[in-house]
């Protein structure tokens, strides 16, 4: 999590965490817009296939943690990186909150 101040300009990370979602060969997709979270998906979805489980990871960041970062116009930046680790894939997202 960083302060953002204009396109382009952001402080020095003021907060991170790691989290770990482990799913079964073949299978999943992660996902990082707004909560970071895991999801087993079926590679094709038929009437028989179970629903999708998923893992949701909140981060509750309260104003004494973040106000001293950032000013009246400025948002927040959370930066959310995963990556598979039997191919080496990697998916990185971000999310500005004003």
């Amino acid at each position: 999590l960083t302060p953002h101040w204009s396109p382009g300009v952001s402080g020095a990370p003021f907060r991170q965490e790691q989290h770990r979602c482990t799913m079964p060969p073949g299978q999943g997709e992660a996902r990082a817009p707004g909560s970071p979270r895991c999801r087993r998906a079926p590679a094709a979805l038929t009437p028989r296939s179970p629903a999708p489980a998923e893992e949701t990871v909140t981060m509750t960041v309260a104003y004494a943690e973040y106000g001293p970062h950032v000013g009246d116009q400025d948002a927040l930046k959370l930066t959310a990186a995963g990556t598979v680790e039997e191919t080496g894939q990697v998916v990185a997202k971000e999310l500005r909150v004003r």
